[in-house]
């Protein structure tokens, strides 16, 4: 998702707590190398309220609203899309505003060989990124091939994974009970030129109800007492060295099954934070014979 301050955009979801904490405790991860996305994620579409963070720094931003929906789809034989959609409108303290409006669709096999990405986002209306490409495993290599908005080919690491993997294996590395995770991403990000080095934070095991205060909607959906954790995610450029800040953060608590709620998206100047008001469970299309 990109960010929508009155400056230049970026992708990302939320937040580690320091950075210096993080590289300390990054050096003793676990390196993770790809693989298919193993956990049966639902089918759903959640609806999130965004609001400012009024508890983070917000030197250039007085005022902040706008909703995301994320539609997740497909099944283990067809793969999976995820379309996103990511409308803000931020204020600054001379009383200029500023409407964005970001729709993401990707779609990625479930073996993890392919992805594909395509991206617009508009500034008050007047398009402002139209970008798509496409990564492909082939030969023990990354092909990254990009088709808007200039054509361009690279290879990246084969180590990176595409976002349905990354969060698989945030989830089982949850469920093992490890704490502490590095993992490459490449998600289509900065028009498919960066893929990006990350760290996660992983937090105790919940299986029952909190007291976060955003708890209803997945309540209402079923899965209140599904498995989840808290997590905290940094992006770091992937070409950096040495002890490094964090591109953006971003914290969330992780169900199981792949549904996400309550979200903190850090951009540094300034943070939003992500209610959960809606989430719509999807039946899940059953497979009678194995996926050729």
């Amino acid at each position: 998702m990109k960010s929508v301050s009155l400056g230049a955009g970026r992708t990302g979801l939320a937040l580690v707590a320091a950075a210096a904490s993080l590289m300390v405790m990054a050096g003793s991860a676990v390196a993770i190398s790809p693989a298919p996305a193993k956990l049966p994620f639902a089918i759903h579409q959640a609806v999130y309220d965004l609001r400012l963070d009024s508890g983070g720094k917000a030197e250039s931003v007085s005022d902040a609203e706008g909703r995301m929906v994320y539609d997740f789809a497909g099944s283990r034989c067809d793969g999976y899309t995820t379309k996103l959609r990511f409308v803000t409108r931020i204020s600054d303290g001379d009383g200029n505003s500023r409407l964005t409006d970001v729709a993401t669709s990707t779609f990625e096999d479930a073996d993890g060989k392919s992805f594909s990405f395509a991206t617009k986002s508009y500034v008050d209306g007047t398009l402002a990124e139209d970008s798509t490409g496409s990564a492909e495993r082939e030969g023990g290599k990354l092909h990254v091939t990009l088709a808007k908005p200039k054509t361009e080919r690279f290879d990246i690491a084969p180590s990176f994974q595409f976002p349905n993997q990354h969060l698989s294996t945030i989830i089982e590395a949850a469920m093992r009970g490890e704490r502490f995770v590095q993992v490459g991403l490449f998600d289509g990000s900065e028009k498919g030129e960066k893929p990006y080095a990350t760290a996660a934070v992983i937090g105790a095991a919940n299986s029952g109800a909190d007291d976060l205060g955003d708890e209803a909607a997945a309540k209402l959906a079923g899965i209140a007492n599904v498995r989840h954790w808290p997590v905290t995610l940094s992006y770091f450029d992937q070409k950096g060295s040495g002890e490094q800040s964090p591109a953006y953060e971003l914290s969330f608590i992780v169900y199981e099954n792949g549904v996400t709620r309550r979200m903190r998206l850090d951009y540094g100047d300034f943070a939003l934070t992500g209610k959960l008001v809606r989430l719509d469970m999807k039946p899940v299309k059953i497979v009678a014979k194995r996926c050729r």
